[in-house]
């Protein structure tokens, strides 16, 4: 059985309240002021690519975030009719790669002026500026950019920025954990280790509160990434952002001489495996719980950069995920709970669903997730229905929330693996909707020796082989196979089988049994930039006093 994920229980709505009254109230910046250190350290400069395009954008006036542009003359930081999202964005600051890397004499003096222009017009608290993972993402990013910053500054700029990051820090520590977990809270605590790095050579005080940072992270580590590498989230996005992560700790520390524990080159080695799991053959993440495919080049820059060949795992029992992989072929499925609260924001109603792809080529997938969708977009995305697996009576294994949380996840979620003369199955189920309709959801996979026939059943009955609820009997179920959009498909004219045509020219078939193949429209979002037109293989039918039973199998045609 999978163990659900949980992050430190969050804070009640009335304590988060006065919270915020008291971030906001015109005396908290009193308790942020303090003495500016004394001296400042450098840290490591920032080793990641930026966009010369969206530098030239910003050069123009223009910045570009989640599918949104807006001008940033002014004061941008706190603009009232600005999309949450784009502000964010805007106010993490990691546009900063984007100036260095445009290779313009007047990139620098755009991103000092701006970090002078923030600086000034954020002495206080606000929901965004200020919020958790936006201030750990500038204060880094102000940090590992200060050379490229200082050559385009004026005089007295390295005083602001030190002043500005000290206070940042105060306010950091009153956010960690405060309700934070995963990769929200690995951010927080690097930024607290970079930020006190950045000031150890102000003297005794800042070395103690290194030390105190680095002993927190460690004991964090091993609930962000579990025992099997998996990021405590689930999400195959969230995988390479911890991992980088990570990988700016242990960079950070070395260039101030420094170590660290050990349990963050462990955690990367653990997390490095796990992130080559989640890679299809086209070199894209799989698309679980808000993940899209990602950039190939920089999930090999960020793997490259650990320093470890460690190789993915066949399944990841912890975090709750198998892997099949046979010839050209290659399946992964989620097979555990979904994550407990506060690590659920982005999580998925997608229980038991999987991706199928051969070599480079993505035939069954989920339809993925991009931010700059507007939210009841987000929201569907997380449906059940959006995933490649069964639904029953259009109603989610998981109820999804507006405020981003899933309420009533399935409780027991259970997963065996088996392989036999080369080939590979597995036997999983849930019982998301037992107290619905009296339903658990029983999926079995098999995979061939040569990865040239993947057969499934999905049977939905009521526990230990009772009948389901008299009020579910009749309900209708489908089970669904979202296609890549590059894969063309077509149904037999008999309506037993449909076609599936690859671009490659390779085909594959699907028959069934125990309901009737349909044809539908779908999305797909994989790319993380727009929405794209795509198909659906839907296997349709009602229960029945004893449930259901559908048997199908995607077979490869020869010639």
């Amino acid at each position: 059985m999978a163990t659900a994920l949980t992050a430190p229980p969050a804070a009640p709505d009335l304590r988060d309240a006065l919270r915020r009254v008291w971030f906001g109230s015109a005396f908290y910046p009193l308790f942020l002021r303090a003495r500016p250190p004394s001296a400042f350290f450098a840290v490591a400069p920032d080793p990641w690519p930026g966009d010369p395009a969206r530098a030239d954008a910003m050069l123009a006036g223009q910045f570009a975030a989640c599918g949104r542009t807006g001008p940033i003359e002014g004061d941008p930081w706190q603009r009232a009719e600005a999309d949450p999202l784009w502000l964010a964005e805007l106010n993490k600051f990691e546009w900063l790669r984007d100036l260095r890397d445009a290779g313009q004499p007047l990139a620098a003096n755009m991103a000092a002026a701006k970090v002078d222009e923030w600086i000034a017009a954020n002495p206080k608290w606000s929901p965004i500026a200020w919020r958790a993972d936006v201030l750990a993402s500038r204060v880094v990013m102000w940090i590992r950019h200060f050379d490229f910053l200082a050559s385009g500054a004026t005089e007295g700029f390295a005083a602001r920025l030190v002043a500005s990051l000290a206070q940042q820090r105060r306010h950091l520590e009153r956010l960690i954990p405060g309700g934070l977990g995963g990769t929200r809270l690995l951010a927080a605590m690097k930024a607290a280790v970079i930020v006190d790095l950045a000031f150890i050579k102000a003297g005794p005080l800042h070395e103690r509160a290194l030390e105190r940072s680095l002993a927190r992270l460690s004991r964090a580590l091993a609930r962000i990434v579990l025992d099997d590498g998996t990021i405590a989230e689930r999400s195959p996005r969230q995988q390479f952002i911890a991992l980088r992560h990570l990988i700016d700790l242990r960079a950070s520390l070395l260039s101030a001489d420094r170590t660290g524990p050990p349990t963050i080159q462990a955690a990367i080695e653990r997390a490095a495996g796990m992130l080559r799991f989640f890679r299809h053959g086209d070199g894209g993440l799989a698309c679980f719980n808000g993940s899209d495919e990602g950039d190939p080049a920089l999930i090999d820059l960020a793997l490259a950069r650990t320093g470890t060949s460690a190789k993915p795992p066949k399944e990841a029992p912890r975090g709750g995920f198998q892997r099949l992989a046979a010839g050209a072929a290659q399946v992964i499925a989620d097979t555990g709970a979904p994550p407990g609260r506060g690590l659920d924001l982005e999580a998925h109603a997608g229980t038991l669903s999987f991706e199928f792809s051969l070599a480079s080529e993505r035939m069954i997938v989920n339809c993925g997730a991009y931010p700059g969708l507007a939210p009841e977009w987000r929201s569907t995305l997380r449906f059940t229905a959006a995933h490649s697996t069964a639904v029953v009576d259009d109603t989610n294994s998981s109820e999804v929330m507006p405020d981003g949380p899933l309420e009533h996840p399935p409780a027991h979620v259970l997963a065996r693996r088996f392989e036999r003369d080369g080939a590979l199955w597995l036997e999983l189920s849930h019982d998301g909707w037992r107290s619905l309709f009296g339903v658990v959801h029983k999926r079995r996979l098999w995979l061939s020796p040569d990865g040239t026939d993947l057969r499934g059943e999905d049977t939905l009955a009521g526990p230990d082989g009772r009948r389901v609820k008299k009020t579910a009997s009749g309900r209708k179920f489908a089970v669904r196979f979202h296609l890549h959009p590059e894969v063309k498909a077509s149904l037999a004219q008999s309506g037993a089988s449909a076609l599936l045509r690859l671009p490659s020219g390779q085909g594959w078939r699907l028959r069934a049994s125990g309901g009737t193949i349909g044809l539908a429209e779908s999305v797909y979002l994989g790319d993380g930039q727009r929405i794209r037109r795509a198909a659906q293989l839907v296997l349709t039918g009602a229960l029945g006093p004893d449930g259901a039973k559908i048997k199908w199998a995607f077979t490869r045609v020869e010639g």
